[in-house]
């Protein structure tokens, strides 16, 4: 493929950018632009900032700039935080006129809101005479509409998406992740010549003023989820390589190349790759899905997954691949609730899901004293079914049955005690080995539950002990 200009963009964390023979070293690597971090939030900025812009200058280098922003979906502080970057690239001394870049990062709130604030913050660096960029990571589409950003704002999109963090030269094209047709540069690593700093290729010329090159072959891995037992696999790969190579298959590997399943697979319609991407050949017809039983063997690893043509009917034999990973070792919990009942219980709700936790079936819930780091109680339970993780949580194994609810016994013994709770799943019956656990975060034990004086509480008991405490109130033991 020809060579595009390489970009790297640095920051704060890089204060030798201020010297001329950093770039004149990056320069005959291949390096045409630099982009420097200006801003960030509503307050923070770079205070070697107008030196790293100079020395990019000075070496004949395109200078860019951009903002890490902190507004997520709040539009009003977008436009404040806009205001900021514009006011530090024309102090920097940034040409007007060059890309100045809206760096979204915060992986939380709305899509809706999250765009429009966006829009916000890109409409007022257009207004300020600078070219609009949008950047974020492939994995974050789902928290903003591109699209829509740059129908409302003409910005272009610079993407991130790192195939390995291994120290590189250049890129892989094969791992391109072509989501929009708008896409001017591709931040492939964040270890360019394994010095540890981010490198981008500029596709169209926005960072170095280069001539656009055609893009003949690209693939994403769109998604991986669970339904039920099934490990779902999507995404897309074309390549103008693939020609001939009438085969289709989705292969799962472990990190060391051990083959786990294969699945022969027919290309579905992309209509949205042959849009972003004319360039690559049968992009309009390849989409890569495929269902997979999920294993044990699985469980816990990094799968390398290819997207392969091949002209072999078997899988092997002359064959073009697009190679992602899916991450099978996450875990996800939460403690919804907890109390005590006036029963002298502990009552605890929540949920754990694990994609270790396949093949051990059996659920425990555990009371343990932090301060001597000994169980107290276990209670065995049935899950229950937590259709809300199941939506929130679907890349973890056994989310939509992950819900537990258990009871401990509780009295005066454990009030301010420090403790915590055990999730675990086992392969054993009696859970002590063969095991996956959650520790919540530690808690004190809270006090019994009190009257207020006026409240009536009834109940039957077959005994009870009432002791005078000091402040005057009742302590009352049921049973």
């Amino acid at each position: 493929m020809t060579n595009h200009g390489y970009v790297l963009d640095v920051s704060a964390f890089q204060p030798q950018a201020c010297y001329f023979d950093f770039w004149s070293k990056w320069k005959a690597r291949g390096v045409k632009g630099g982009i420097v971090k200006l801003s960030e939030g509503t307050g923070w900025t770079n205070g070697y900032g107008a030196s790293q812009i100079a020395a990019i200058k000075h070496e004949g280098l395109m200078a860019s700039g951009y903002h890490f922003s902190r507004f997520r979906g709040d539009t009003y502080q977008a436009v404040q935080e806009a205001n900021l970057a514009i006011a530090c690239a024309r102090q920097m001394g940034l040409p007007q006129g060059a890309p100045l870049v809206l760096d979204y990062e915060e992986r939380l709130g709305y899509r809706a809101s999250n765009t429009q604030a966006a829009i916000a913050f890109l409409k007022c660096i257009k207004a300020a005479d600078y070219q609009p960029v949008f950047y974020s990571y492939s994995g974050m589409a789902n928290l903003w509409d591109f699209e829509a950003i740059h129908a409302a704002t003409g910005a272009v999109m610079w993407i991130a998406a790192y195939p390995t963090l291994a120290g590189v030269t250049s890129p892989n094209m094969a791992y391109f992740p072509g989501i929009s047709n708008f896409i001017c540069a591709w931040q492939f690593t964040d270890n360019m010549w394994g010095e540890h700093i981010d490198g981008s290729i500029d596709l169209t010329g926005v960072f170095t003023s280069m001539a656009e090159q055609k893009v003949t072959s690209g693939g994403h891995l769109d998604d991986y989820h669970f339904e039920g037992s099934k490990l779902i696999i999507n995404g897309w790969f074309a390549s103008d390589k693939a020609t001939g190579k009438n085969s289709h298959y989705i292969i799962l590997t472990d990190d060391k190349g051990h083959e786990l399943a294969r699945q022969s697979i027919n290309l579905t319609a992309r209509p949205d790759v042959a849009k972003a991407l004319p360039d690559i050949p049968g992009g309009g017809q390849s989409g890569f899905s495929a269902s997979f039983d999920y294993t044990k063997e699985m469980a816990g690893k990094q799968l390398r997954v290819y997207f392969r043509y091949t002209d072999d009917p078997a899988g092997n034999g002359n064959a073009v691949d697009y190679i992602s990973e899916a991450d099978l070792s996450k875990s996800a919990a939460y403690l919804d609730s907890m109390s005590v009942s006036f029963g002298k219980k502990l009552n605890v709700n929540g949920w754990f899901a694990s994609d270790m936790s396949i093949g051990r079936d059996n659920r425990f819930i555990i009371l343990y004293d932090t301060t001597s780091q000994r169980e107290l109680q276990r209670v065995k339970i049935n899950p229950v079914a937590r259709p809300d993780v199941a939506k929130a949580e679907r890349s973890v194994y056994g989310s939509g049955q992950s819900g537990f609810s258990a009871s401990f016994d509780y009295d005066a013994s454990l009030i301010g005690r420090k403790l915590q709770i055990i999730s675990r799943y086992s392969g054993s019956d009696d859970g002590n080995s063969d095991y996956v656990d959650n520790w919540f975060d530690p808690f004190m034990g809270p006090s019994m539950p009190v009257l207020d004086g006026k409240t009536e509480q009834t109940f039957v008991a077959h005994n009870i002990k009432v002791e005078t405490q000091k402040d005057g109130s009742l302590l009352v033991n049921a049973k």
